[in-house]
């Protein structure tokens, strides 16, 4: 079974409740999905498999600071000020920049989730462009509305 990495947004009071352990992180519908590609994105922004430095390490929050224990999935968050920085960050790269981030075979050695010997680089550079664009526009749509965000690996 693949472990997949969801997005969706909360006000500030609805984190309190889901930090607090009174509402499940399940309540809220995804709006956002990265599939399988979670684990490889935060590496390309970040260097590292965990704990990316800000702002790049807000886009997957994959940060031990940012954890809320639930028993079902992995879950981290990020405050509306985070969520700003993290489209700052987005925003401040084009797709070319993006893509020159990242070496497909270095990737495909790594053993991170998302990428193995099966892999074909043409559908992953296409799946990874629309990841790209998917968490610009994500991003921005958040950090306009001045919301958390929960990322969920299940």
């Amino acid at each position: 079974m693949k472990r997949h990495g969801y997005y969706y947004y909360i006000d500030e009071p609805g984190m309190r409740e889901i930090k607090a352990g009174d509402e499940s992180v399940f309540t809220m519908p995804m709006l956002l999905s990265l599939d399988e590609y979670w684990e490889v994105l935060h590496y390309i922004f970040c260097g590292k498999k965990h704990n990316g430095a800000a702002p790049w390490g807000y886009i997957v929050p994959l940060r031990a600071e940012n954890y809320i224990r639930d028993a079902l999935a992995t879950v981290h968050f990020i405050y509306p000020e985070q969520v700003r920085m993290a489209k700052d960050a987005l925003f401040s790269i084009s797709e070319e920049q993006f893509t020159a981030m990242y070496n497909f075979k270095e990737l495909k050695k790594s053993g991170l989730y998302g990428i193995n010997w099966r892999t074909k680089k043409e559908q992953f550079d296409k799946d990874l462009l629309l990841n790209f664009h998917a968490l610009r526009a994500f991003f921005n749509k958040v950090a306009q509305s001045d919301d958390c965000i929960i990322f969920y690996i299940v």
